[in-house]
């Protein structure tokens, strides 16, 4: 089992309702992006969830996940809360 690797500044997503998501690490994000996403398909999803396993695998740092999560929120029109 790969640690799990905390994002300096958590990910605050909505989908236009009153429920928000609050993601704070990778292995949230490759769990909301695999169990919760709303569209389950696009070039910026596929890449989140590469970005994601290549973190938890110790390719990347968890920077590089948060923005992945970032660009497929927008590609899936999940509103980013600041």
């Amino acid at each position: 089992m790969t640690d799990d690797k905390f994002f300096s500044v958590p990910v605050t997503l909505s989908s236009g309702g009153p429920r928000m998501f609050v993601i704070r690490s990778v292995r949230e994000a490759a769990w909301f992006l695999a169990e919760k996403w709303p569209r389950l398909e696009g070039t910026a999803f596929m890449r989140a969830l590469r970005a994601c396993a290549a973190v938890l695998e110790g390719k990347r740092g968890s920077a590089y996940a948060r923005r992945a999560l970032l660009l497929a929120a927008r590609e899936a029109d999940l509103s980013i809360v600041r």
